[in-house]
């Protein structure tokens, strides 16, 4: 998945997500959260929400099988991870980092200085991946997830675009 090049048969791609994708990420959904997982009518709302950067991944053969996605939902100059989702088959390949490298690029080319992003302290794989992408803790909120799970709230500052001289 790298950018400037033509994906090779197979490989993954990303892409912005549209409404013609809401079956696949209602599928995604519910194989990723369980009973956590958002509905098909809050995923249409969250897609079309005003500031909303949703982004998937696809195989470059079939555009039509959707391997994970990423949601952001952005706000003057801040933006917040709201949700990333991949199917368990393609987990731990790298898709995850992926989506959100690319939205946090395309959340910085639009001028936005941060972003913010609640994950459960007991996400080990999903914590690493925040971490890697050079997000760091702000917070706590004690109980917020079922089973009195408590969440992080993690920070990354995002630097502007740099400008030609």
């Amino acid at each position: 998945m790298t950018a400037g090049r033509r994906p090779e048969p197979g490989e993954p791609t990303v892409r912005p997500a549209t409404a013609d994708d809401l079956d696949e990420l209602a599928a995604l959904e519910a194989a990723s959260f369980g009973e956590e997982a958002w509905s098909r009518r809050q995923l249409a709302a969250g897609l079309d929400a005003a500031g909303a950067l949703w982004l998937v991944s696809v195989t470059a053969a079939s555009s039509a099988a959707l391997r994970g996605y990423a949601a952001f939902r952005r706000a003057a100059d801040e933006a917040e991870l709201l949700r990333v989702a991949v199917a368990p088959s393609d987990r731990r390949r790298g898709l995850g980092t992926a989506l959100v490298a690319a939205g946090l690029e395309a959340l910085r080319a639009a001028g936005t200085r941060s972003c913010f992003l609640e994950v459960g302290d007991d996400n080990r794989p999903a914590l690493a991946l925040y971490r890697r992408l050079g997000f760091r803790p702000s917070g706590r909120r004690r109980g917020y997830y079922g089973h009195g799970r408590d969440a992080l709230l993690l920070r990354l500052d995002l630097a502007p675009p740099s400008t030609p001289a």
